[in-house]
């Protein structure tokens, strides 16, 4: 009570400042940055403070306030006191403030993805713990986050149209240790669709017995100007999946499904799956002027998709791409990028293990992240990377390839020879499952 009563008097004074003629401009900046240093000092979010304002939270390390991660500056006019991003989060994302308005700064950002797929069941709190700060605190991706981890062949997930840096059900995912073997999550900004549940990533449907999950960063105009989505590839049929929101990603998420549902009557093998989503991919990717195109796609415990048309809009130096890294043995310490955090994986690893993590930038600043090539589609599988068909052969003769228990789903075993338009891959008898 005290803390707001000085926040109000403090907003009382400015105000008396902006409204009469004998204020001098001095004086007012002396009353901003006062009231700019109480909410900084106090961590509390939004819901405490009557000011129609979203002010970061900080790091609970003790560190100084000067070496803060994340900071609050204002902008004022003789009206109004806007909020708009920290100057570190700004240089973090190589945005000129001098050629930037305080509207064109936050039109020129775009969500951020991270994935994890491992050979073993492992837990992602490393990872989460920093990719999270980006949603609010490092970054200025805070209008809403989503998490979806497999547990055989079920998906739990979680959503909150709230910033992943000030979510209570974040904080406590990133201190519960869950073990999985493929899992996604979506931190947003609010481009395409409110800020709403029903806009909030990863998006979850079901096709031939396997739920499908699937978050996405980019701009595809096509997708968000009409409700009239394209249908996608030559194989016509029945529009089943429909998005519940407003965002392109959904609109992008359904198309893709009922393509795929459309030409595969029964399940494909990997390397089938994979043509044919690279071919979707491109057609997307040509049917945009100028696309951002990047997602992550998840069809079971075992699989996981990735791709990336990277790009920055236009006025922007925001890169949007995907990048990745693999962590197996001899494993070494890493330390976060948006956290004074650090952990030593041999300690908490086994030799059998190996996790592919895949991000928007990268988490870490002691790994190597490789950037994906514009255009690419990787298959990850046990935590490697497999980057074209034969690669996904190999997966699918490993005996990792999709399953469901929906029998009239199983194929023929010359069904996919018929499908597929790839003849660099291995005889295609030994890689389908018969019924």
């Amino acid at each position: 009570r005290q803390l707001s009563s000085l926040l109000t008097a403090s907003q009382i004074c400015v105000l008396i400042f902006f409204r009469t003629t004998t204020g001098t401009f001095p004086v007012m900046k002396l009353c901003v940055a006062v009231s700019a240093t109480m909410l900084m000092a106090c961590q509390s979010d939004s819901s405490h403070l009557r000011l129609g304002l979203n002010p970061h939270n900080f790091q609970r390390d003790k560190r100084s306030l000067s070496n803060a991660r994340s900071s609050t500056a204002f902008l004022t006019s003789r009206n109004s006191l806007l909020f708009q991003p920290s100057d570190l989060a700004r240089k973090c994302n190589n945005i000129p403030r001098a050629k930037l308005s305080y509207n064109k700064c936050y039109a020129l950002q775009m969500c951020q993805l991270l994935g994890m797929n491992c050979a073993t069941p492992t837990d992602f709190n490393f990872s989460f713990r920093g990719f999270s700060r980006r949603g609010g605190d490092t970054d200025v991706h805070s209008d809403g986050w989503g998490l979806a981890w497999y547990e055989g062949c079920g998906v739990r997930a979680f959503h909150d149209s709230d910033s992943a840096a000030t979510s209570y059900i974040a904080e406590m995912i990133r201190n519960y240790p869950v073990k999985t073997l493929n899992m996604i999550s979506h931190i947003r900004y609010a481009t395409i669709g409110g800020k709403q549940l029903c806009n909030v990533h990863p998006f979850q449907r079901e096709m031939w017995g396997i739920n499908w999950v699937y978050a996405h960063n980019g701009d595809l105009p096509t997708f968000s100007s009409q409700r009239e989505y394209p249908w996608l590839g030559q194989s016509k049929g029945e529009k089943i999946y429909y998005p519940i929101g407003d965002t392109d990603s959904e609109a992008v998420f359904c198309s893709l499904l009922n393509s795929l549902r459309a030409r595969f009557k029964t399940l494909p093998t990997l390397p089938v799956l994979y043509n044919a989503i690279e071919e979707l991919c491109r057609e997307i990717v040509n049917g945009e002027d100028n696309p951002i195109f990047n997602f992550l796609l998840a069809c079971g415990e075992n699989t996981l998709f990735a791709y990336s048309t990277p790009g920055a809009r236009a006025g922007s130096k925001v890169w949007n791409g995907l990048y990745y890294t693999i962590r197996e043995p001899p494993f070494q310490t890493a330390s976060l990028t948006d956290l004074d955090y650090s952990i030593n994986f041999a300690d908490v690893t086994t030799e059998n293990c190996r996790v592919a993590v895949i991000a928007t930038s990268p988490l870490t600043t002691d790994e190597t992240w490789v950037e994906f090539e514009s255009g690419q589609l990787i298959l990850f599988d046990e935590g490697l990377p497999y980057t074209n068909a034969n690669g996904c052969a190999k997966v699918e003769q490993d005996g990792k390839g999709l399953s469901t228990k929906a029998k009239e789903m199983l194929p023929g075993k010359d069904m996919d020879l018929n499908r597929s338009s790839c003849s660099m891959v291995p005889p295609w008898e030994n890689l389908v499952r018969s019924s």
